[in-house]
């Protein structure tokens, strides 16, 4: 059995680690620290240390036991505060795999400063190892494999996969999704092993990702009877019995004290609906996958839960536990995890698509009903979602049905095209002029339709891409899963201009603009976030506030805090990125 990954969440200090922590809680008097004075909301603050290493922005995490709200920064020279916390008891740790963090907790108090000081235990090499590839993620539930303990070399990426033509044909069709730590981790099997693995790509029964049978994740259109023969025995040579187990070589990820001191995350638990059992006997498993940010309720965040079979109501400005979620399941004959996928809001009511019940669904907030219509296109896996601004409703599918959807409800109808055969869409969005831009798993190409001139454009890009995103200026970007880079397309001179994250080897999962128009990337591997800033054409990474994270899809609110579910140590969650929001609010005395 593969080694089990590294807990998330919180640690406990063994016996010799508490001998080296040094521990001071207290509470600011009025002749010490000023108090603040704005919305009865309080701070904790303090110095971290540690026996071995450098504290350079290191995560300290203050989690409300009461209201089941975490909060996440970063040190700066040694010291931390968290602001605008609400009063309540809080459990503060620092979240890092290179050390061993005591738990403390405290009480903070309406206008007061509770100070807690921690000292760490080093667990080996030090943060300057930064994201170094045993500890990286690498998603196996979106086409990685799970990060290998076992290695006992590291190489660089050409060493890892040698230069050959089945690589050259893995670059262009396989890579895109397994991204560049898909097919290492999945070894040692032999040549028949590897057979079944990659015939699986080809079948139309495969059940990726669980869905129904029909359309085969991968054609022969993309990659030839020849190429799938030549890649089988490419994987055999490299990672068949006997293979030295390696992993990838990646570079120290050096935080920016000075930016991350100023940014928050914050981590919303969910008090899930009551379980109910499947066709098969058994509950779903649990999982969320996207978010919308309501137009309409503010503070009001939509999740799909892909392995809940429900879609999801927080209401992020709710701080009880018990009432700010509510979880609709969704009914349907087979009694299935339908695996609702894409999602998004529109007038009010909230939409979606069925990665695995091929139906598109529609939710009245209000009465709660539900409506689900059957898609033109069985086992293709609907996966992505947007809206145009005449209220119709694109999609794409995951596996190789070469097609791209839409839905009117005006008309109550379907329509469908194929922009290329074999197409394998993984992200949709719709620009102001309500042209359609789509993006595949195995096409190094991003894909505009005209709806006035109903023509298909396609513009190259070097790698497959996954998830479109539109700017304030009407650029289109799109990241490369594997790639290492984000594109971005000017619709106006067709333009294509790729920028390269400056850590190798990354896999770029999601892009999203923020409110001053930077690009947000999902950095897996680097467990973290990465700000581009378009201005100065540079990269900051946020190292996520969970130990090898990882999130699908990023979304804006009104207010300009990004949002987007990751797993905690409770289970499923929704956080909130502020990259600004570590501040003393408007009207707070300076002792926050």
């Amino acid at each position: 059995m593969p080694k089990q990954p590294r807990s998330r969440g919180v640690r406990r200090l063994t016996a010799a680690a508490a001998a080296a922590a040094t521990l001071l809680v207290g509470v600011a008097s009025p002749g010490g620290i000023a108090l603040a004075q704005h919305g009865g909301e309080g701070v904790i603050a303090g110095r971290v240390t540690a026996d071995h290493g450098e504290v350079r922005a290191l995560r300290v995490k203050a989690r409300d036991t009461v209201h089941r709200i975490a909060y996440t920064v970063y040190t700066r020279d040694g010291g931390y505060r968290i602001h605008n916390l609400p009063p309540s008891t809080y459990d503060i740790s620092v979240i890092e795999e290179a050390f061993e963090s005591p738990t403390v907790t405290v009480e903070v108090r309406a206008g007061g400063t509770t100070t807690v000081d921690i000292a760490l235990a080093a667990l080996g090499a030090g943060p300057e190892q930064g994201a170094a590839a045993r500890g990286a993620s690498a998603q196996r539930n979106y086409g990685g494999g799970d990060a290998d303990d076992r290695a006992d070399e590291i190489v660089d990426f050409d060493t890892l996969y040698p230069p050959h033509p089945a690589r050259d044909v893995m670059l262009r069709s396989c890579f895109g999704c397994h991204g560049p730590a898909g097919f290492h981790r999945r070894g040692p099997r032999n040549e028949n092993g590897w057979r079944r693995a990659v015939d699986r790509m080809f079948d139309v029964d495969g059940r990726v990702a669980n869905m129904s049978p029909g359309v085969p994740q991968v054609t022969h259109d993309l990659v030839s009877v020849e190429e799938k023969e030549l890649i089988i025995q490419y994987l055999t040579a490299n990672f068949g019995p006997g293979s030295q187990p390696r992993d990838l070589e990646l570079d120290p990820l050096v935080r920016d004290e000075e930016t991350l001191s100023r940014a928050v995350y914050i981590e919303y638990e969910l008090k899930r609906g009551p379980q109910r059992l499947l066709s098969n006997g058994a509950p779903p498993r649990g999982s969320i996958h996207s978010v919308f940010a309501s137009l309409a309720e503010p503070g009001v965040i939509w999740v799909s839960g892909n392995g809940s079979n429900s879609i999801i109501r927080l209401d992020s400005r709710d701080p009880d536990f018990e009432t700010r979620t509510r979880e609709l399941w969704i009914e349907n004959p087979d009694n299935i995890n339908v695996t609702p996928h894409g999602i998004v809001e529109h007038r009010g009511r909230v939409y979606w698509v069925e990665l695995t019940g091929d139906h598109f669904g529609e939710l009245d907030p209000a009465t709660g009903e539900m409506k689900r219509r059957p898609l033109p296109t069985t086992g293709a896996g609907p996966h992505s979602l947007w809206v145009d601004s005449r209220g119709r409703f694109w999609y794409t599918y995951f596996a190789s049905a070469g097609r791209i959807g839409r839905f009117d409800p005006a008309a109550n109808d379907f329509t469908e095209w194929e922009p290329l055969a074999g197409f394998s869409g993984y992200g949709i969005v719709v620009d102001r002029q309500d042209r359609v831009w789509a993006v595949g798993l195995h096409t190094p190409a991003i894909f505009m339709y005209n709806q006035e001139t109903s023509a298909w454009r396609s513009y190259p890009l070097a790698n497959p891409a996954r998830r479109p995103a539109i700017d304030a200026n009407g650029k289109v970007w799109a990241a490369h899963y594997f790639g290492n880079a984000i594109s971005k397309i000017d619709p106006v001179t067709g333009t294509v201009t790729e920028f390269e994250l400056p850590l190798k080897d990354g896999n770029p999962y999601d892009v999203w603009p923020d409110a001053d128009d930077n690009l947000w990337v999902e950095n897996g591997i680097y467990n973290a976030l990465v700000r581009f800033d378009q201005a100065t054409s540079t990269f900051t990474y946020f190292p996520f506030p969970e130990l090898r994270a990882h999130t699908p899809k990023l979304d804006r609110d009104a207010e300009g805090t990004l949002w987007f579910t990751l797993r905690g140590p409770s289970g499923p969650g929704v956080a909130a990125l502020k990259p600004n929001g570590n501040v003393p609010r408007e009207g707070a005395s300076a002792g926050q």
